[in-house]
């Protein structure tokens, strides 16, 4: 707790520093020729100055500067954020620590549209339907939102938002070519610009080998893994009336890998694909220029093809192998209204109800194979209210109603002091909530032999509660336009009571006559009423299998910063650094949760321009050492460094580009997992051309 005070200190210093700083009258205009607008942080178009939370802009030029080709690794760039890939599955995002393999805890969004996953709450980053030359930025809540979005947005939402059709018109092409059999291939074609419809197609083909096996030094081999993935989304927008604009979207993602360990009996290499699909219609009336009401319907599906068999625990320390039906399909359908209006001089307001059904089918983790449904529904809203100039004053919250975990509420309460037109404090705090996944309250794996369930896998053997998060929050806003700089400071903490884990635990004992019996000892204990027809390998010994729980709580506390400047003819630097501490508290069972989070993450995007329509990038990304969790481990402390080389050519206002792009330029580092994985560096070459 006291260094991150100390460096709650530093991060406030960081902050007066930039009031300090003197006038730059060679900085000009240009950084904020209007307002910068943010729409994620209550659902509501507002200044950062005024939004009751932090928010992280990735804008066009980052994104195009950092060299990135994953929509996931982009968030590097994010204060507190972590990134990791690993060869048995999507790539996972954390927010401060308590990352897995599943990253349930941050909400994700592509223009508004939920794309997180309802069996397991995660988001399958390389199966969503975009690619990185479709967005134009992304917003990021870097903590709990779930007054505006609900449950799961539970550490930070993620809103990807894509480029509109209207600000394009003609073809593009872009090719990236680079070692190791890497490539990425796509083109994006647009309706002409004044028409009835403005539209947007867009596709690519991807392929890299992000995991290449090694021989650890117990003579072990670890995880190998190779992608080729197609992608096709299709955009467009008409303006109906003077009030009235429809949007439509479309797109699906077909994805095969090839995963597993060389010479490995229990986990050979395999292919196996996955694929998503979804369409969005969204209309939109504005009354005038503070009234308008939003109507959207979106439909999610995703599917997963992997191998069919597992290595399954007989007891005693002996396994078998058996075939398994590991097909996984899942649907969202969700509805949602809203509205929002000016009250008066003083008083703005946002109210909306949405209704939403999950559906998820897979034999293997409910043992059965019918199609298992969800549904919730929820309203929300907020009110702000500006008695004086200088103060706003923001209540918020979403009241929903789960099939699975009951009825919940999450507030806020933010208030914003306006310290000068061109910076502000903000004093917020509020609850939000994980609700449990599909997964998780309906789990039965088992697995069978000889026609009968001899072994047992995940079990939702418990009545689970939601994840709760209490927070408050400190910040400081400044956009001092003269300067050209933009700074962003945070001061939390946040307390997390009934964490959703999971735990080893013994099965039942079936003796030759049919009873049930506990296992002797002081062992967690799966279940007392065990699957009808359970019959095990072996009924003189347990078997381990694992059950979901709320397994206690603990408190974080972090600080943050980012210092976003920029000078026409230079360049531009974009810093950002979190610190953070996990205090475990009762009932925590995962000691690495305290070291899920490194005590400092630091990134650095430097951009400069040069002669010649030369320009040059660098991305700098440290994380002290931490632990992931679960099918994650310890990973020492680490720096990557990405550097990036373009030449823009053609017309002045073209989109053409020329680029060299080496990532991880010190060579392969350990990822998620330091004795399995080892992140791939890479060398590749893009051009761009458009017409």
């Amino acid at each position: 707790m006291k260094r991150v005070v100390r460096r709650s200190v530093l991060c406030m210093h960081v902050a007066g520093a930039g009031l300090l700083l003197p006038s730059a009258a060679s900085a000009g205009d240009f950084f904020f020729d209007d307002i910068p607008i943010v729409l994620t942080a209550s659902r509501m178009a507002q200044s950062p100055l005024d939004a009751p939370a932090a928010v992280t802009v990735i804008d066009r030029e980052m994104i195009a500067a950092s060299g990135f080709t994953e929509i996931h690794d982009l968030l590097r760039l994010v204060p507190g954020f972590l990134v990791a890939q690993w060869a048995g599955g999507s790539p996972t995002v954390a927010n401060h620590g308590l990352g897995d393999a599943y990253d349930g805890r941050i909400k994700v969004m592509i223009d508004g549209r939920t794309v997180t996953s309802p069996l397991r709450g995660n988001t399958n980053w390389r199966e969503l339907p975009i690619r990185v030359d479709d967005v134009e930025r992304i917003e990021v809540v870097r903590g709990p939102n779930g007054a505006a979005y609900g449950a799961n947005a539970f550490q930070g939402v993620v809103n990807i938002i894509t480029r509109a059709p209207s600000t394009e018109d003609g073809a593009t092409l872009i090719s990236r070519l680079g070692q190791n059999g890497f490539y990425d291939h796509g083109f994006r074609l647009s309706g002409a610009s004044g028409g009835v419809v403005d539209w947007r197609l867009s596709g690519s083909r991807r392929a890299a080998t992000t995991f290449r096996s090694f021989v650890r030094r117990d003579g072990a081999a670890t995880p190998y893994e190779h992608l080729l993935i197609d992608t096709v989304n299709f955009s467009a927008s008409s303006q109906l009336t003077a009030h009235d604009e429809l949007r439509f979207q479309v797109g699906t993602t077909r994805g095969a890998y090839e995963r597993g360990t060389p010479g490995s009996l229990t986990d050979p290499l395999r292919e196996e694909t996955q694929g998503s699909d979804y369409v969005h219609l969204m209309w939109t009336r504005s009354f005038d220029g503070d009234s308008d009401f939003t109507l959207q319907y979106f439909r999610q599906a995703e599917h997963v093809r992997p191998a069919n068999f597992i290595v399954a625990d007989l007891g005693g320390g002996k396994t078998r192998v058996l075939a398994v039906d590991f097909d996984v399909d899942t649907t969202r359908d969700d509805l949602e209204l809203q509205y929002s209006t000016r009250l008066g001089a003083a008083w703005q307001a946002m109210i909306g109800a949405g209704v939403r059904q999950e559906s998820a089918r897979s034999p293997d983790l409910f043992n059965t194979s019918r199609t298992l449904y969800a549904r919730h529904a929820q309203v929300f809203g907020s009110l702000t209210w500006q008695p004086i100039d200088w103060l706003k004053i923001n209540a918020g919250g979403t009241f929903e109603q789960h099939d699975y975990s009951g009825e919940i509420f999450s507030p806020r309460l933010a208030v914003n002091l306006a310290l000068s037109p061109q910076s502000s404090l903000r004093l917020s705090g509020g609850v939000a909530y994980r609700a449990p996944t599909l997964q998780q309250t309906d789990a039965e794996e088992v697995y069978r032999a000889d026609g009968r369930i001899r072994s047992l896998g995940l079990l939702a053997s418990q009545h689970l509660q939601p994840e709760r998060v209490r927070y408050a929050e400190i910040g400081y806003v400044a956009l001092l336009k003269d300067l050209g700089l933009n700074l962003d400071v945070r001061v939390f903490r946040e307390s997390y009571q009934r964490y959703l884990d999971d735990r080893r635990c013994l099965s039942p004992i079936i003796t030759p006559d049919g009873q049930v019996r506990r296992p002797p000892g002081d062992r967690a204990y799966c279940m007392a009423n065990p699957p009808e027809g359970y019959v095990p390998f072996r009924q003189d010994k347990p078997q381990n299998a694992f059950e979901f729980l709320n397994s206690g709580s603990f408190v974080m506390d972090g600080a943050e910063f980012s210092v976003d400047w920029r000078r026409p003819g230079w360049g531009r630097v974009v810093l950002s650094q979190a610190f953070i501490e996990i205090e475990p508290g009762k009932g925590v069972l995962d000691r690495d949760i305290e070291r899920s989070a490194p005590q400092a993450i630091t990134s650095l995007l430097l951009m400069k321009e040069l002669t010649y329509r030369w320009r040059a990038s660098l991305g700098f990304y440290h994380n002290e050492a931490m632990y992931w969790l679960n099918d994650g481990d310890r990973v020492p402390s680490r720096d990557r460094v990405d550097l990036k080389l373009a030449r823009s050519f053609g017309p002045a206002r073209s989109d053409n580009e020329f680029a060299i792009t080496a990532q991880s330029v010190g060579g392969r580092y350990p990822e998620f997992h330091e004795g399995r994985y080892r992140a791939e560096p890479q060398l590749f070459a893009s051009l761009r051309v458009s017409w």
